[in-house]
């Protein structure tokens, strides 16, 4: 009991209303940093079977991503959900705590995206090669 009443805390009276809030965005970040990271993992070797059978040069970026999105992949987003679920338990603020989940979110989003663009900058050299 946290609160400076004597006695038994309520029924149904949240004694923190900002872990609600925060607990929401909590699990919507990590639904969502999960998803990113799931898609990404899967669509990756079909890009790899993709740019194979095409017999497409690749570039050093998507090169790398291709070569290792099998060990960097958990890192980036397993850790990121990691961050996001071990914050709620040392930041006691909750704007601090809410700012802190969004900053993380937006940039597994930056990160993910420019996995995406990578992975897609091979097709576009190769339609432009097509098109000359």
């Amino acid at each position: 009991m946290a609160s400076g009443e004597l006695g038994v805390a309520q029924a149904g009276k949240i004694e923190h209303p900002g872990n609600v809030a925060t607990w929401t965005a909590t699990v919507l970040a990590c639904a969502y940093i999960l998803w990113i990271g799931g898609s990404l993992y899967y669509s990756t070797p079909i890009f790899t079977n993709m740019y194979n059978s095409m017999g497409v040069e690749l570039n050093t970026p998507a090169l790398f991503v291709i070569a290792a999105y099998r060990w960097l992949y958990p890192p980036i987003f397993a850790g990121a959900v990691v961050l996001v679920i071990a914050k709620q338990f040392f930041v006691r603020q909750k704007w601090f705590s809410l700012t802190i989940t969004m900053g993380i979110a937006f940039a597994v989003g930056f990160i993910g995206n420019q996995i995406v663009m990578a992975l897609y900058r091979p097709l576009f050299d190769l339609m432009e090669k097509l098109n000359k």
